[in-house]
């Protein structure tokens, strides 16, 4: 922790925010560390908890707490870690007592099987990461969200695979993330449903020009995937941006239980 590190007497004049900041499978820069840097450039008032799957290699987050001393600490966050999610949760109750936002960024996609052909280990993996992972760490922060005046949670799942429209229809292998990503959907609407003291709503990102969307172009069997990118795709950098607006701005009679986009929209099909 950098010298001179400090917080508030009062709790109210500070954003708290949560992050798990890296993709669960390979530590690139993406959506998470985008959200990190702009939540910091945006509100001066804000302190982050960057979540990592392994902090000390965070050379970016690190790069950030020097940048920001005193408005950010790393914490080593792997999805689906029970034990290490309590021990973020103790952390942040000790320094702060509460937090206000936390997203759940971290996700995999590591297999292209079809629903005939997919091992069962893989899709019981995903499912870990990409279901288990957001509700344990919602479960970490339950009681730290209702000491929040504006408590949110925010899961971040795809447009590309919804069960009405998106990917599901093509050809494109993918049954374990799409699938988990679904269940992450109902999940995190489900949660809106039973805390009505809370903004809970999954959102999609749209396409975002990241070293994950680059390997599943190249790893998708099917070939089809990377005639869908169109070479616009904004970088993590430019999509955080309008991301942390809509949440930001998101109340729970506007955005609660819906699936947002990033333009702020409310997806058309789940």
């Amino acid at each position: 922790m950098p010298a001179g590190f400090s917080f508030p007497t009062s709790d109210s004049d500070q954003r708290l925010y949560k992050c798990l900041s890296h993709n669960w499978y390979k530590p690139s820069p993406g959506i998470g560390l985008g959200l990190v840097i702009h939540a910091l450039e945006k509100h001066k008032d804000a302190f982050v908890y960057a979540g990592a799957r392994d902090s000390e290699k965070a050379t970016a987050l690190h790069e950030l707490k020097d940048k920001y001393p005193g408005r950010i600490v790393i914490v080593k966050c792997v999805s689906g870690d029970v034990e290490g999610h309590a021990l973020v949760a103790k952390e942040i109750k000790e320094r702060h007592g509460k937090v206000d936002t936390v997203i759940a960024n971290a996700a995999l996609w590591s297999s292209f099987g079809t629903v005939s052909g997919v091992f069962i280990d893989d899709l019981e993996e995903h499912f870990h990461v990409n279901v288990s992972g957001p509700i344990i760490l919602f479960q970490a922060m339950y009681d730290l969200l209702k000491k929040s005046a504006n408590p949110r949670f925010v899961s971040m799942s795809s447009i590309g695979r919804c069960v009405g429209i998106g990917l599901v229809s093509t050809q494109v292998p993918g049954i374990c993330y799409g699938a988990t990503k679904a269940v992450l959907n109902g999940a995190t609407r489900k949660i809106h449903f039973e805390n009505d003291w809370l903004v809970a709503f999954p959102m999609s990102p749209g396409g975002v020009s990241t070293t994950a969307l680059d390997d599943t172009c190249v790893n998708d069997p099917s070939g089809l995937f990377k005639t869908l990118v169109t070479g616009t795709e904004p970088t993590a950098a430019e999509a955080a941006i309008p991301i942390l607006k809509v949440i930001d701005e998101s109340t729970r009679e506007k955005n609660g239980g819906e699936f947002m986009h990033i333009d702020g929209t409310k997806m058309p099909s789940w």
